[in-house]
């Protein structure tokens, strides 16, 4: 047997068929997606809020995951062209190198913003003569934007691919 008896192309059907087991898998990892979204941006607004000296009572942590639930959903659907428009689509794909290092600079900025700009100690004037602090705020206008980035970042990871029709 040959070389080139081994490296025939594959049949259509065959490459169509694996196209549509990684295009079930992509389907089937949305709600993982979704999940890490909202966790990711549930602990950073917690973090926030907990670090700044902000965090009174328990119910604040129902707050947190209502502007975590927002946040996904807006960044859901600002990337849904990501998962419709197939020729985004194509170049969300070929770019892919370009969606960790968006997540890679989000994450590095919402870290960063805890040294930055206007970060710092928080004193609130109910405890003003006390000698520490109540808290760490990081600067809002590094640690906002990075948020919603890193949201994004992490919904559209990888944005699945349509699903392929397969013969009957």
């Amino acid at each position: 047997m040959s070389d080139q008896d081994q490296l025939q192309p594959l049949e259509p059907a065959v490459v169509e068929q694996r196209a549509s087991n990684i295009a079930a898998v992509a389907w089937a990892l949305l709600p993982a997606h979704v999940f890490l979204t909202g966790l990711i941006t549930y602990v950073a607004i917690a973090a926030w809020t907990v670090i700044g000296g902000a965090y009174t009572e328990g119910l604040q942590v129902i707050g947190f995951a209502i502007y975590s639930a927002q946040l996904t959903i807006l960044v859901f659907v600002v990337g849904l062209p990501l998962r419709i428009a197939s020729s985004v689509r194509r170049w969300w794909f070929r770019h892919a190198a370009w969606s960790l290092a968006l997540f890679g600079l989000a994450a590095a900025g919402v870290l960063l913003s805890f040294f930055v700009g206007d970060a710092g100690p928080v004193h609130y004037p109910e405890t003003a003569d006390w000698p520490s602090t109540d808290g760490y705020e990081p600067d809002t206008r590094v640690f906002l934007p990075s948020l919603l980035v890193l949201a994004f970042a992490t919904m559209h990871l990888l944005p699945p691919l349509r699903r392929w029709r397969t013969p009957a």
